[in-house]
C-alpha cells in the first residue's frame, strides 16, 4: 500500500512540472530580452538596420547584412526566432520576414536603442 501512495504521489507531482519544450515566461536572468510577440511595430533605420518597437517605450535596432530597404513595407512583417526570447548581442535564429513574395532577413545582431526623450514644451 505504501508503495502504491508513493507511486500516486510521484505522478501527481510530475503533473505540477513544466512541460518538455516549454520555457518560462520570465527573462534570463541579467539579459535584455523580449518576445516576439511583444513587438508592436517596425521601423526602418538604414540600409542594414529595423528597428522594432516593443510595449510603450522599448526599442532594438536588429542589423541584417541584406538591404533593410527591399523589404516591402507595405506588407505584413513578422519577426521570427528558434527561442521563445530574443535577446540583445549577436541575433542567431532570428529573422525579419515579410513582403510579397516573402522573403527572410537574418538577423545579425540586436542591441537596445537609446530611450528617445519627448521634446521640450514648446519646441518643434
Amino acid at each position: 500500500m505504501k508503495r502504491l501512495l508513493a507511486a500516486c504521489a510521484a505522478l501527481a507531482l510530475a503533473g505540477c512540472a513544466t512541460p518538455t519544450g516549454v520555457e518560462s515566461r520570465a527573462a534570463p536572468p541579467g539579459r535584455d530580452c523580449f518576445h516576439a510577440d511583444a513587438v508592436n511595430g517596425y521601423e526602418y533605420v538604414d540600409e542594414h538596420s529595423v528597428a522594432v518597437r516593443v510595449g510603450a517605450n522599448r526599442r532594438y535596432i536588429l542589423s541584417t547584412e541584406w538591404n533593410a530597404r527591399d523589404l516591402n513595407w507595405e506588407h505584413v512583417i513578422a519577426i521570427r526566432s528558434t527561442t521563445s526570447w530574443i535577446c540583445t548581442g549577436a541575433g542567431l535564429g532570428v529573422e525579419i520576414i515579410g513582403g510579397e513574395p516573402r522573403r527572410h532577413y537574418p538577423i545579425s545582431s540586436i542591441a537596445r536603442a537609446p530611450d528617445q526623450s519627448p521634446p521640450p514644451p514648446g519646441s518643434r
